[in-house]
């Protein structure tokens, strides 16, 4: 009966953190640069403001960035060309199904740095495929988590 109860307690030691570690995205989300307007950057900044006030406590220091959508653009706001882009894109590919299944949206998401309680950027990441909300995920050099709106 001993030996079965340290195997066990081995297999349950191994297996805990597996289980309760959080998986990271490492794709690249961003296809390309956007700036969202003042307004769009003001909105975003109180809405993930308001998110890690209550959430703080929850992620800890596994949340050094958020990701936040700070607008939603439509492909004719983009004046760069993407096609390049998409084609080499570790995630979005969903962009290139045809419009009846894919509307086209995409967004710009910022990333927030909550050690500065700041923006690191005034510039945003466009990209069109996100991930799941409360995962870590890549956005250009960052590995963010990722919180939407930052509505909760």
């Amino acid at each position: 009966m001993r030996p079965i109860l340290i195997l066990f307690c081995f297999v349950l030691l191994i297996q805990v953190p597996a289980i309760v570690a959080q998986k990271v995205d490492l794709r690249n989300y961003v296809i390309g640069g956007y700036d969202a307007n003042p307004n769009e950057i003001r909105l975003a900044q109180r809405r993930v403001h308001a998110y890690w006030q209550k959430n703080a406590n929850r992620f800890g220091d596994k949340a050094r960035y958020l990701a936040v959508e700070a607008a939603s653009v439509m492909p004719g706001d983009v004046i760069q060309p993407l096609w390049q882009n998409m084609i080499n894109a570790q995630a979005g590919s969903g962009f290139l199904l045809p419009p009846e299944w894919n509307p086209g949206n995409m967004h710009c998401v910022m990333i927030y740095d909550t050690h500065t309680q700041n923006f690191v950027s005034n510039h945003g990441f466009l990209v069109v495929e996100t991930p799941h909300r409360d995962t870590l995920a890549r956005f250009g050099d960052y590995i963010a988590l990722y919180i939407q709106r930052g509505n909760f």
